[in-house]
């Protein structure tokens, strides 16, 4: 009775050339394996019950959370026995404890609170029973953190005695009946975050590339513009020289007025070829960081971290690109960085990803920016950028890099600053339109590189910030 059940990974014929007929017939031979097998199985009536409640169930109930809950349910209905699951978290690659037969569903943050390690055979510990729950080898690749053990956590069975052969069969059988439906319902929450992730970035997309290329076509446009003047330059040389009776004075002034309008229309062309080439880096890099692979491959974002210096490399350039909308707009841009110099603040960060994010809180300022409610006593439209070290805020000796963006204006309710992150949602009343995305990107990125981010209301505006880790 203690022998091992061999789980066949993949019995279909493989190959294009395989018939429909080959697989049927593999088919039949597995059922009567099958067929075979239970009957040396030779289950209790209660255990084959159990085993058929769990099927249903795991039919029935659809959620990865609802089917933690079956797991640990069954053998509390049907044998009286307490019992805890511990699974992977794939993105943290950690075992967790997730469910209990007592308690249900553990909060996320409780969830690492224990002493649990995997397991690759059953084993006795401290009054339970630790049984591997594996997961179906024909499907670990779909699964990266599964790696070649197929191991996709353990599952805990208390007991006060020793199990008897029989029963602990039973067990062995049960969980890996637990582990090949987790395996399934663990894929379809993949595909559904893998399909969300993929949403979210054909938004950040339209967001931070396509919408900022408009600049491209008011380039064109002034482009335009002077390919006009010149012409009329060229047609007052043609005239020239074409023209008889005109005095040595007449063509000298006419000549020396073309030069300075050549002057002025050269000086502008270098204007425009330096901000065109300033937003072609700044769009390439965007177009990098957004189109990787990596990212369709993983379903999340998968950062290329490297030392940057936020001074020099991203904010200063984000500053002279904007300069001109915000003098435009009546918009008084201040900068200030807290009394450190920036070779002493290491920040390893994905740079295209973080640029983007400086990028929408520039953006925003634009959209947003108000003149200070009358009880500030100042009409000026107002934009600040600064930055403070917090000591031991990520845990002791792990401080933090905080930068602050504060835009003048209303202040935000307590409901809409609650808001102001979600995919979506528009507070205030912007100059500009926009998709309410900006806010949204700017808590992913931040919170995938370990940071937080915040909203602070103030009397003369608002004041949103994000902190990321970083080392001395």
């Amino acid at each position: 009775m203690a022998e091992n059940e061999k789980i066949s990974d993949d019995n279909s014929p493989s190959g294009p050339g395989s018939s429909s007929r080959e697989m049927l017939e593999n088919i039949y031979r597995r059922v009567r394996e099958k067929q075979d097998s239970y009957k040396r199985y030779n289950f209790e009536r209660s255990q084959e019950e159990a085993f058929a409640t769990f099927f249903d169930l795991a039919q029935e109930f659809t959620t990865i959370e609802s089917m933690y809950q079956v797991c640990v349910a069954v053998p509390k209905e049907f044998f009286g026995q307490e019992s805890n699951l511990y699974i992977i978290n794939p993105k943290r690659s950690r075992l967790e404890l997730v469910c209990t037969s007592k308690e249900g569903i553990v909060p996320r943050e409780e969830r690492d609170k224990h002493e649990v390690e995997l397991v690759n055979e059953s084993i006795r510990a401290d009054g339970s029973w630790l049984f591997p729950i594996r997961g179906n080898a024909a499907l670990a690749d779909a699964l990266p953190f599964l790696g070649q053990s197929r191991i996709l956590g353990v599952f805990q069975i208390f007991s006060e005695t020793e199990l008897s052969e029989r029963k602990h069969f039973f067990l062995e059988k049960f969980t890996n009946r637990v582990g090949y439906n987790l395996h399934q319902k663990l894929l379809v929450e993949q595909n559904i975050e893998h399909i969300k992730f993929i949403n979210q970035l054909v938004a950040d997309i339209e967001h931070n590339v396509i919408s900022p290329n408009l600049y491209y076509r008011l380039f064109l446009i002034r482009l335009n513009k002077m390919i006009r003047n010149y012409e009329q330059i060229e047609k007052l040389i043609s005239d020239m020289s074409n023209a008889s009776g005109l005095t040595c004075e007449d063509i000298s002034d006419s000549l020396r007025s073309a030069a300075k309008t050549l002057e002025e229309m050269n000086a502008g062309l270098r204007t425009e070829y330096y901000s065109l080439s300033k937003h072609y880096e700044h769009t390439s890099l965007f177009l990098e960081t957004l189109f990787r692979k990596d990212h369709f491959q993983k379903g999340t974002y998968v950062l290329r971290k490297q030392s940057a210096n936020f001074r020099t490399e991203i904010i200063e350039p984000l500053l002279e690109r904007y300069s001109r909308q915000f003098a435009k707009r009546g918009i008084k841009v201040e900068y200030g960085l807290e009394n450190v110099p920036d070779e002493q603040v290491t920040l390893f960060v994905d740079k295209g990803l973080i640029s983007q994010v400086f990028d929408n809180f520039f953006s925003n300022a634009l959209k947003y920016a108000q003149e200070p409610p009358e009880r500030c006593g100042n009409k000026v439209k107002f934009f600040s950028i600064n930055r403070r070290i917090i000591k031991d805020f990520f845990g002791e000796d792990k401080p933090g890099v905080r930068f602050n963006f504060f835009t003048s204006g209303t202040p935000l309710s307590h409901e809409e600053a609650a808001k102001i992150f979600e995919e979506g949602y528009r507070a205030g009343r912007p100059v500009e339109s926009g998709t309410g995305h900006g806010l949204h990107f700017v808590k992913n990125v931040v919170e995938i590189h370990g940071g937080t981010v915040g909203v602070e209301p103030k009397d003369c505006g608002n004041q949103i910030y994000f902190i990321l880790p970083f080392r001395q």
